[in-house]
């Protein structure tokens, strides 16, 4: 089946309320007549149209596609959408009076709700339109139900059951495998491969005799394969016995599954098949390998299958392969044990040419196809590394070795690999067809989404709520929200979505991307129903059932193209256009936008601003979302009262010039997100306009000084939204008002119970409201004090279970933080923090912390800036990971020991990973212990600690595992840190400021470095020897700077010889690599002196230069691609050997005020920058006249001022 185009529930919600709706309105109004007859055969109908539905969406999965079906289905989705849209308008309304009723108080209990409901059919203008409509309405799907006879034997004929049985068998056969590899060769999946041997022979846990692991990944990524490898690895055949391979497919029978186990018994009971099973496998080590599951939910079945395999000797094992995520939960729950599981990914790029290569020119010499081999890897990339896409693309451009047709391929997408049925398309789509039709809508969404595009996850949801595709009337008593967040985790533990989570110290943000081949797969089931065009719509054709449709476009006139698009409920528009200065343009392509009376949800992308645009929007009166991004808004006083006619609107996402300027915003109770709300004493904008606002997630308050009295700031009902998450509150920073104003008000602003993130900025009072110290907010897991510089007093936030970030910014009253800051009732002080900032707290002198309790048990990233007067740290737990301190007056480094989760410290030692001290002015001592104690540190920056002794230290020894150093004026400590043998893991060093460092280590302490690839060495003045320096085999990239005892035993160096010579660099010292110096006399110095395959060169200070180092750049003509010289004052001319630079690409020179020519450059120049120079160059450079323009007219990129 193509596409079930309307969920069963769905419809006949909407059908349902279209009937009770006529039906109270004919009761209230008797004598209206026409359309009696056609809601009886409705009602009569609808059982029908919901047993079409169902047998439609339940046998999608395995049925092929019918046009007549297909066409019915359309015409359905047409009438019952033209419903919905009657139903909404009929709710707006009611919604729109309720508002202007609520605002003047008046009418209030005078009708009921049902006569006031359709009274505004004869008390208003529409009246008569409205009620043609709803005629219109009930009639439109009285016609295409009637039409829907023949279909039911036609549904009875492709649906049948047994129909169906014998397509699922068909499909079942078609996916069975065995355990033996189809494949000669298997090519990038030996990493994972000896990861599971690995896993599958080490010994099981001792409460657990069978545990699992889950392979999992989207099809066609090679999951059966990798299973089939791993069977028939040596290791795992000579661990278990025995080992038993079955295909599981759609079907999840237990009793099938046993049978195949059995090697197809002939037993037909469950239990004699239990016995059977129960014999073979007891005291035996047994494997069993389950391929292709899907099954996450049938947890009866599932226990059925496992209860005789608890029999078998401990450290057996079972083996899945799945593309859900949710069934190596299931396994794991089943099975009582820990969740192991492997996200298959891509192959990696040179394992996929290598199979591509192998498919693509089976049978034929590589080398006779050159030709092919560049167009050969753009395909193969555009295939995203997925194996069997591989396979097929190229055994598909294997049967035809020609260069158009190759180019052909590459310029289409992929639809081509669905054809047969082991293309990748067909696989992938059936994954598709097991998603209720719910989840297939919200999956065929995204085929609006470019390729590669990261999806935000509360963005994502409110657009699928916005365009209708989680209706309320499925929702029942859960929030749209919660449902569409389960649609989202559902899709991605499905393999649908990657998810990927990213933590920048004030937030956890999760981000999820689609494959490509799944982007493709979108496009191709949502054909008919989402569009995204990514060019000019000029000239393509655009299905008239499109709803839901993205354009990219050249031009605003270009949108008139798809002004007949009737249907459309989502529309997202990008212009590219400059159209600043087109008022005509503008005006037009706002009166199309009027013209998409149904739509629901509308992005705009567009650069012109017009003060017309938001209440051009206004007549839509359907949308739910709305999203519009404009030119700078020139006239700030106008209002935008038009936006407050969108009662439905749930998300209003426009810039802060616009929501400021919203007036009476109250009228708009449904939306959810409100982060620049600025109080005025003008009426439509006092804090009351927040009371009916009563479904906010997300509020920020601002200049709240503009709240006149207690009674305004109790107006605006924060104690009873439920639904808001996070609150900020921010008074303004120039101000007068009084303490005793700020706390008051303060005071009357209480939040509700269920608020997760409070944000306070500028406040003046002196003690916290008393909401904060009564332990009320209960669920909050974030605070953050920011510019409240008069809070002297700190409420007791050690009691607040869940909270979990803490930031203090710029408190400047605080002087200490005592026992009370501290106190808990549970006997643990801040038993859920996680991250704790300190940021320009001046006069911040001493921090208590507690002696018998326990702080900080979960702590896990500390920074501690800005508090120059503190002089001491409390203890902090063993579990901490980052730590922090900059600008900070301690003089000893805080103890990390505590341990409240475990008595057993070896567990807890390794948790220290990034650790940064910096501006310690006052620091002097490091506990002996340790640099020994925290032996998993891979990030250690230590600097402008000048007064650091090594007192107790004899030697340091840095933990081998450590990636990024950093020694900065750190005194007695910056020679042994530097070097500490075994940083066999380094990757990058940072030497600043070191005044007591006078070489680097000897060759065979830098041969111990083998990652280094970044060394940066600056203003390290005694420093005069490079030492090993050549030995560093992995270095990438170097910079010098500020080193005059280097320079100046450069200075003594002999030049280069004119005669440059093929030169012996040392092994891969910088082979290809970038180097950085602030005086070109440093070239001389070994090892630079014998580089010759610098890639990139920049001499950051050439004031002392008068002509650029030519043997030194011959030497390494072969490789230089980049050449910047800065501060060139002194540079007289560039030599005539440039145009033997035969590969550089990019030549830069800054404050050139000598040079008056241009030698002949090399043709292979891309880009060529040359600023400050001579008036004279920069005449002889004109265009077309200039004496040097001829040296230059070929250089793409050039800039010469």
């Amino acid at each position: 089946m193509a596409l079930p185009f309307i969920a069963e529930s769905v419809a006949s919600a909407i059908i349902d309320n279209l009937v009770g709706t006529c039906l109270s309105y004919l009761e209230v109004y008797p004598a209206t007549s026409g359309m009696q007859y056609e809601l009886e055969r409705l009602q009569q109908a609808l059982p029908q149209v919901q047993a079409v539905l169902t047998a439609v969406e339940e046998g999608a999965p395995v049925m092929a596609q019918n046009k007549a079906l297909d066409t019915w289905l359309w015409q359905l989705r047409d009438a019952v959408e033209n419903a919905e849209d009657v139903l909404d308008e009929l709710e707006y309304y009611e919604l729109q009076k309720k508002t202007t009723r609520d605002r003047d108080d008046k009418v209030r209990g005078i009708l009921s709700n049902c006569k006031r409901k359709f009274d505004s059919f004869v008390n208003r203008i529409f009246s008569d339109d409205t009620l043609r409509r709803l005629r219109e309405a009930v009639k439109g799907l009285d016609r295409v139900i009637a039409g829907m006879g023949p279909l039911l034997h036609l549904v009875a004929g492709l649906y049948g059951s047994g129909v169906k049985r014998q397509n699922l068998e068909e499909i079942k056969n078609a996916r069975e495998t065995s355990s033996l590899l189809t494949e000669s060769e298997v090519l990038g999946r030996d990493e994972e491969r000896d990861l599971i041997v690995e896993w599958l022979i080490k010994p099981g846990d001792a409460d657990v005799n069978v545990s699992a692991f889950t392979i999992v990944g989207m099809g066609g990524l090679g999951k059966t394969t990798l299973a089939q490898l791993v069977n028939c690895d040596k290791r795992v055949r000579e661990y278990f016995d025995p080992i038993m391979w079955v295909c599981v497919s759609l079907d999840f029978d237990a009793a099938a599954i046993t049978r195949k186990m059995l090697d197809n018994s002939c037993s037909t009971s469950l239990n004699a098949l239990h016995e059977i099973v129960k014999q073979k496998l007891t005291s035996k080590r047994f494997l069993l390998i389950l391929d292709d599951v899907w099954n996450d939910d049938k947890m009866t079945e599932w226990e059925k299958l496992v209860t005789p395999l608890k029999f078998g000797q401990r450290g057996s094992k079972i083996l899945l392969t799945t593309r859900m995520d949710s069934v190596a939960n299931m396994a794991a729950k089943v099975m009582k044990c820990k969740r192991e599981s492997l996200n298959l990914n891509k192959l990696e790029e040179s394992d996929y040419m290598l199979l591509f290569n192998k498919h693509a020119f089976l049978g034929v010499n590589p080398d006779d196809y050159k030709n092919l081999q560049l167009i050969g890897e753009h395909i193969a990339t555009k295939l995203g590394g997925c194996p069997l896409a591989i396979k097929v693309m190229g055994g598909m451009l294997n049967s035809c070795m020609d260069y158009e047709y190759w180019k052909k391929i590459l310029e289409k997408d992929n639809m081509k690999l669905q054809q047969g049925n082991d293309g990748i398309m067909t696989v992938l789509r059936l994954s598709y067809d097991h998603l209720s039709t719910n989840l297939q809508l919200c999956f065929r969404y995204c085929s609006l989404f470019p390729q590669d595009h990261m999806f935000k996850r509360k963005k994502l949801v409110n657009m699928w709520i916005g365009s209708g595709l989680i209706p309320q009337s499925i929702c029942g008593r859960q929030r749209p929200e919660d449902i569409g967040k389960e649609y989202l985790n559902l899709l991605t533990r499905k393999s649908f979505f990657t998810c990927e989570t990213s933590d920048n110290g004030r937030k956890i943000t999760k981000q999820y991307f689609m494959h490509d081949l799944l982007h493709d797969l979108a496009q191709s089931v949502s054909l008919g129903e989402c569009i995204r065009v990514g060019g000019d719509v000029a000239g393509i054709t655009i299905p008239r059932t499109v709803r839901h449709l993205s354009v990219k476009m050249v031009n605003l006139l270009s949108f008139k193209e798809i002004s007949n698009l009737k249907n459309v409920r989502t529309l997202v528009i990008y212009v590219k256009e400059d159209n600043k200065h087109n008022a005509d343009h503008a005006l037009q392509f706002l009166e199309v936008i009027k013209r998409f009376k149904k739509l629901r949800l509308l992005i705009l992308y567009v650069n012109f601003y017009s003060h017309k645009l938001p209440d051009a929007l206004s007549s839509l009166i359907h949308l739910r979302y709305l999203s519009f991004s404009q030119g700078e808004v020139v006239n700030e006083s106008i209002e935008y009262d038009g936006l407050t006619k969108l009662v439905n609107l749930r998300s209003l996402v426009v810039s802060n010039d616009v929501i400021r300027n919203i007036p009476f915003i109250s009228k708009l109770s449904f939306i959810h997100k409100l982060e620049n709300f600025i109080v005025r004493e003008k009426s439509g904008y006092k804090i009351g306009e927040l009371k009916n606002l009563r479904d906010l997630r997300h509020l920020c308050i601002r200049k709240l000084e503009k709240v006149r009295s207690s009674e305004e700031a109790i107006e605006a009902n924060l104690n009873e939204k439920k639904h808001l998450k996070s609150l900020s509150l921010k008074w303004s920073k120039d101000r007068f008002n009084s303490a005793e104003v700020d706390e008051q008000l303060l005071d009357n602003l209480c939040p509700h119970i269920n608020l997760k993130k409070m944000r306070i900025a500028q406040y003046q009072g002196a003690k916290s409201p008393y909401w904060m110290t009564n332990l009320s907010l209960v669920n909050l897991t974030f605070i953050e004090l920011c510019d409240c510089k008069g809070w002297e007093h700190l409420p007791s936030l050690g009691q607040f279970s869940s909270l979990q970030y803490f930031w203090l910014r710029r408190l400047h009253a605080v002087k200490q933080i005592d026992c009370s800051f501290n106190r808990s009732s549970s006997g643990c002080a801040f038993p859920s923090l996680k991250k704790l900032f300190f940021d320009d707290m001046p006069n911040l002198v001493e921090w208590i912390g507690v002696d018998d309790r326990c702080m900080f048990p979960q702590l896990l990233f500390m920074s501690i800036t800005c508090c120059p007067n503190l002089r001491e740290i409390p203890t902090l737990p063993y579990g901490l990971g980052d730590l922090y301190i900059s600008n900070v007056g301690l003089t000893a480094l805080p103890t990390i020991n505590q341990d409240y989760a475990n008595n057993n410290l070896q567990e807890h030692s390794q948790a220290l990973e990034n650790l940064a001290i910096g501006q310690c002015e006052k620091l002097e001592y490091v506990p002996p212990e340790f640099f020994g104690k925290f032996k998993a540190i891979k990030y250690l920056h230590i600097k402008k600690c000048p007064k650091l002794t090594k007192r107790g230290i004899s030697d340091i020894q840095l933990p081998s595992v450590l990636n990024e150093l950093t020694i900065g004026s750190c005194g007695d400590l910056e020679v042994s840190l530097l070097w500490s043998a075994n940083l066999t893991s380094l990757t990058e060093l940072e030497l600043l400021n070191c005044a007591r460092i006078a070489s680097l280590p000897p060759p065979q302490v830098c041969a111990r470095w083998t990652m280094l690839s970044r060394l940066e060495i600056k203003n390290c003045k005694e420093l005069s020897s490079l030492g090993g320096m050549q030995a560093l085999v992995s270095l990438h990239s170097l910079k010098i700077e500020g080193c005059d005892k280097l320079i100046g035993v450069a200075l003594l160096q002999p030049p280069l010889p004119n005669d440059v010579g093929q030169k012996n660099a040392e092994d891969f010292f910088l082979k290809l690599g970038k180097l950085s110096i602030d005086h070109h006399a440093l070239l001389l110095l070994e090892p630079l002196r014998s580089l010759s395959s610098i890639n990139n060169l920049t001499i950051s200070d050439a004031s002392q230069l008068p002509s650029l180092p030519e043997e030194w750049l011959l030497q390494n003509h072969a490789a230089l691609k980049f050449l910047e010289i800065q501060n060139a004052s002194s540079l007289q001319s560039l030599p005539e050997s440039m145009t033997r630079l035969c590969f550089l690409g990019c030549l830069v020179v800054h404050n050139t005020d000598l040079i008056q020519s241009l030698p002949d450059l090399p043709t292979s120049l891309r880009t060529l920058h040359i600023t400050g120079c001579h008036p004279v160059l920069k005449e002889r450079c004109q265009e077309n006249i200039g004496l040097d323009w001829p040296k230059i007219a070929n250089i793409p990129i050039r800039m010469i001022e």
